[in-house]
């Protein structure tokens, strides 16, 4: 369930922008449209978004990003892959748990989630995720669903899987 990369994208000065992505592999064309994609007109906090993107698949989740005497921000992080075959309520769930607690500890800003991104990318490929925000912080996501847990991973197991499957029919 690796992505081929994570988008963090907001609302800047100048309407939608690219804050970061990790790692930086797409091209700058591919960028501009996960960017249009990534926060449809009249998204709020909490949306979910899964669509494509010609051969590119992406799942983004909007939060808002608090700031004092202003309106709230909106931004998006988005995981982009090259198959449709990933979990995007995974996604979903990792996304919102991970706001959810930056959220709950006043830590919800670009800078932290820019920070964090590459470890949000290396966590979404073992299933697990374990950050370490600040002094007091550790966000600890375990996102594997049970049947990707109990999914034989050598294909040897799956034919004698299917095979047994068979016979008792």
């Amino acid at each position: 369930m690796k992505p081929i990369s994570l988008c963090l994208v907001q609302i800047g000065n100048k309407g939608i922008e690219l804050v970061n992505s990790y790692p930086n592999v797409l091209p700058a064309e591919v960028t501009n449209q996960i960017i249009l994609k990534s926060m449809p007109f009249g998204a709020k906090h909490g949306d979910f978004i899964t669509t494509n993107s010609g051969q590119l698949f992406l799942s983004g989740y909007v939060f808002k990003i608090p700031r004092e005497n202003e309106r709230d921000n909106l931004a998006s992080i988005v995981a982009v892959y090259d198959s449709e075959k990933y979990n995007p309520p995974a996604i979903k769930k990792l996304f919102s748990i991970t706001i959810e607690k930056l959220t709950e500890n006043k830590l919800v800003n670009i800078e932290t989630i820019e920070k964090i991104l590459p470890e949000i990318y290396n966590g979404m490929s073992k299933g697990h995720l374990k950050i370490k925000i600040s002094s007091i912080v550790t966000l600890e996501i375990d996102f594997i669903t049970e049947e990707e847990k109990e999914s034989p991973t050598d294909p040897t197991e799956e034919i004698v899987s299917d095979v047994q499957r068979e016979l008792w029919k």
